[in-house]
């Protein structure tokens, strides 16, 4: 007699074992617009729309985003093109710091040299080398003429057109001056702007005259002055100069100087300054003689950061410490400085802005401590309320742009707008892959686009990319072909200056430029755009639906434009992890080329899969084949789940306990062991019992007897 085992209970079947194969998937009733699995048998996924952005490593779909590309433009939905093609400009030499357009020309800053962009020769005119270490540059005007400025840490120099450059000081007369020991004569001379005339006193030989000092209404961060003094009846001078500043009087000069004449002192460092003084001695062997103190001034110099802000030049310390700011409507002319108090590490960008509670115009700086709004009214630095880790280049780079305040936090940025702020760098989500990644050092703005660079430093290669402040997602705009190229600064210049607009940005000691059109995003618009030849890896999101079923990958087919056999799409695949640089095959044709198909058309099977396209051009710069839409093909090929059916006989004198056990593993939540052999030592099945037909009869004293139709399933299988 057959016979199967049960929850370790035998039981005798009186017909076939019938096996099935269950079907894993719910029936669904589809509605609506027609889809693609209206028309056939496999699953597709379509991906088309990939404006969400670079950093998704892994996705249960498309997600419009993509893991990491190169050179292939992304901006339009349903529209993958070519990157554009980037240039060397000439030879620049050093690394540039600044690029900066100016009186329709632009400008390349490095250390000890600017230069200056020639359209006719296609190479860099050097201009001025007298600034080391320079840090920024600006552009701005006063009632008198239109400036560049460019600065250091502890200078700062400028030109009105382009070739001829200066040092940025103004000379402050003294706001007063107090003779301290009532022994001088007519000492408001000493500041009447005439070297003509003089304060004097009569002294000995070798005997110093009494103190007079020299008051600022408003204190000055600075470390030189100037005086023009003489001895009347001759012999040598000696002047004897300090500063007040810190609560202490500090020595700056002691020493012989030359007369009738501007000698200018230095300290040995810089300080915020409210009043100096001096005093005169000769060495006349005549005996008592005048010293005569013709003019003083201190110098006023704006350096550090640069930033314009209500018809004034502001500079500001790269420690944050003192703001510095030029006369109103007169930007050569140095107005005064003030000092700040608090702890601001270093300070990397000063910027223009509106405060975001009012909007009230303010100016904002950022460095390695956070960002901060600066009151110019009350001499005060807010902390913006937001926070990001305090290493090296952190807030290296600041912007007020669309009513909103971007700051680069190192590896990332942050968007500040009213009452929230939002991370938005590329180290979100899975972050840059390995070898590209590095801290965010500059912004550029192109309408609606926000475009930064990452610097990998000498580790890592560095790469442009820009986000739109309304979509979001930062796509990749261009990446160094090897590492250690820092990418440092960009500019961009407008299509009124260039065609198509331009992007410039510094590559180790050259300077580089592709266009980059402010008159539309859809660069296939613009016929005469130039694309490059070809691109690295667009890599998708690595495909994990039902990452743990086996699938089978049948195919990919595309819809392309401008296709042929010399602009072409390639497209590649890696399995289960795998790198995506396996060839599937090219795209060729538009707009519908021959699918691709794995294995001939058999298919391959996978848990996860990974792809990657490649975009070339033939000779024609101003060709890019066009990806619309890219589809991938496959069917899930789960393990098989079964399910029997048989009849089991109640008909001896132990019926009832066999149908009331049966009932019992029926109603039980848990599987049961089933070995459809009867034979423990064979292969079993974890089972449901999901269906009990009973075909039975009452016996006279009530119990059961018949035959039971029963249904097991297996419910999973992993």
């Amino acid at each position: 007699m057959n016979q199967v085992l049960i929850n370790g209970v035998y039981y005798p079947i009186h017909s076939p074992i019938i096996t099935r194969r269950i079907n894993p998937w719910k029936a669904q009733l589809g509605s609506g617009s027609l889809v693609y699995s209206d028309f056939q048998n496999a699953e597709l996924e379509e991906y088309f729309d990939f404006r969400n952005g670079i950093g998704k490593q892994r996705g249960l779909g498309s997600d419009a985003r993509v893991y990491w590309s190169e050179g292939i433009d992304f901006t339009t939905e349903g529209q993958t093109v070519l990157g554009a093609l980037d240039t060397t400009a000439g030879s620049f030499g050093v690394a540039p710091v600044k690029i900066i357009d100016f009186q329709s020309g632009t400008y390349a800053i490095g250390t000890s040299l600017i230069s200056k962009w020639n359209t006719s020769t296609s190479a860099w005119d050097s201009v001025d080398t007298s600034l080391a270490s320079p840090i920024d540059a600006i552009v701005l005007t006063d009632d008198t003429d239109e400036y560049l400025v460019v600065s250091s840490a502890t200078s700062a120099i400028y030109t009105t057109d382009g070739s001829s450059w200066s040092t940025l000081v103004s000379w402050k007369t003294p706001d007063s001056v107090t003779d301290t020991s009532s022994v001088w004569t007519d000492e408001a001379l000493a500041i009447d702007g005439s070297t003509a005339t003089f304060a004097y006193q009569s002294v000995a030989q070798n005997t110093y005259s009494g103190y007079l000092q020299f008051n600022l209404t408003t204190a000055i961060y600075t470390d030189s002055i100037r005086i023009f003094a003489d001895a009347a009846d001759g012999g040598n001078l000696t002047a004897d100069i300090d500063f007040y500043y810190n609560g202490a009087w500090n020595n700056v000069s002691e020493g012989t100087i030359a007369q009738d004449a501007w000698v200018t002192k230095t300290h040995t460092s810089k300080n915020l300054v409210s009043k100096a003084r001096v005093r005169l001695k000769h060495d006349w062997g005549g005996g008592v003689q005048n010293v005569e103190l013709n003019e003083f001034a201190f110098q006023g110099q704006v350096l550090g950061y640069l930033a314009d802000f209500e018809n004034r030049l502001y500079g500001i310390t790269t420690d944050g410490q003192y703001v510095l700011y030029s006369t109103a409507k007169n930007i050569d002319d140095i107005a005064g400085s003030f000092s700040l108090t608090g702890n601001f590490g270093t300070v990397y960008d000063f910027f223009e802005g509106k405060l975001l509670a009012d909007g009230t115009p303010t100016l904002y700086f950022c460095g390695t401590q956070g960002l901060y709004s600066l009151d110019t009214t009350n001499e005060i630095a807010y902390k913006q309320e937001v926070s990001y880790p305090p290493i090296t280049n952190a807030g290296n780079v600041g912007i007020y742009w669309n009513a909103n305040v971007w700051v680069s936090t190192g590896y990332g940025i942050l968007k500040v707008a009213p009452s929230v702020a939002t991370y938005v760098g590329p180290d979100l989500d899975d972050g840059l892959p390995s070898g590209y990644q590095g801290k965010v050092y500059d912004f550029a703005t192109v309408n609606n686009w926000l475009v930064f660079c990452v610097n990998g430093g000498s580790t890592d290669k560095s790469s442009i990319l820009k986000r739109n402040s309304t979509l979001g997602g930062n796509l990749q705009v261009y990446t160094t072909a090897s590492t250690n190229k820092p990418i440092a600064c960009m500019h961009h210049s407008p299509s009124s200056l260039y065609t198509n607009g331009r992007l410039w940005f510094g590559e180790g000691t050259d300077v580089k430029y592709m266009m980059f059109p402010d008159t539309t995003s859809n660069v296939k618009q613009i016929a005469t755009y130039t694309y490059l030849n070809d691109s690295g890896y667009g890599q998708l999101p690595i495909f994990r639906k039902l990452a743990a079923i086996s699938k089978t990958a049948l195919g990919v087919a595309a819809i392309t434009k401008s296709c042929s056999a010399t602009d072409y799409i390639q497209v590649f695949y890696g399995l289960n992890g795998a790198a995506a640089t396996t060839s599937l095959g090219t795209f060729i044709t538009s707009p519908k080329p021959t699918a691709l198909t794995f294995a001939s058309g058999l298919g391959t099977a996978f848990y996860t899969i990974q792809f990657a396209i490649k975009l070339f051009q033939g000779a024609t710069s101003t060709n890019s084949p066009e990806l619309e839409s890219l589809m991938f093909y496959y069917i899930p090929t789960p393990g098989t789940i079964l399910s029997w059916a048989f009849r089991i006989a109640c008909t001896d004198e132990n019926s009832a306990e066999t149908i009331v056990a049966l009932e019992a593993i029926r109603d039980t939540n848990t599987l049961v062991p089933f070995y459809p052999s009867g034979d423990p030592n064979k292969t079993s099945f974890n089972v449901k019992l999901t269906q009990l037909s009973e075909r039975v009869m009452y016996e006279e004293q009530g119990a059961k007897q018949g035959y039971l139709d029963i249904q097991i399933e297996e419910v999973f299988k992993g």
